[in-house]
């Protein structure tokens, strides 16, 4: 495994009508939806783990606490910067800011586990025997 506390990552996406409150039902406006952010995020944190975990090892996310403080219409783009700031045996925490041309538009922490991907799967492919 070759994580440290501060790496960091940032990952942006255009503002489109797929990823719009509307288009997601999350609301009735046409502009960047909460859920998109929260998978911006989620994107975002797996991307800055990406090859840096033991083979046959992945990462699941388990909490998200975020603010979402300003709409982003259509046509504009949002950044998500993401940061490890916590590593706690299995327990990964980012420190997340979501920002667009004009300034913040969402931030918080976002919380991954480390998982053995084969055992994971197989507990979760037999939960409802």
């Amino acid at each position: 495994m070759n994580i440290q506390i501060g790496d960091e990552i940032t990952l942006s996406e255009d503002v489109v009508p797929e990823n719009t409150a509307r288009t997601w039902g999350s609301g009735s406006l046409p502009v960047y939806a909460t859920p998109a952010m929260c998978t911006l995020i989620e994107r975002s944190a797996v991307a800055l783990l990406a090859d840096k975990l033991d083979e046959g090892m992945t990462t699941v996310g388990t909490k998200l606490n975020i603010a979402h403080v300003s709409a982003t219409p259509v046509g504009g783009t949002v950044k998500c910067h993401c940061t490890l700031t916590e590593i706690d045996r299995k327990r990964l925490e980012f420190h997340v800011e979501v920002t667009d041309a004009k300034g913040r538009v969402g931030i918080g922490t976002h919380e991954r586990f480390i998982v053995e991907a084969a055992s994971f799967m197989e507990k979760a492919e037999h939960k409802f025997d």
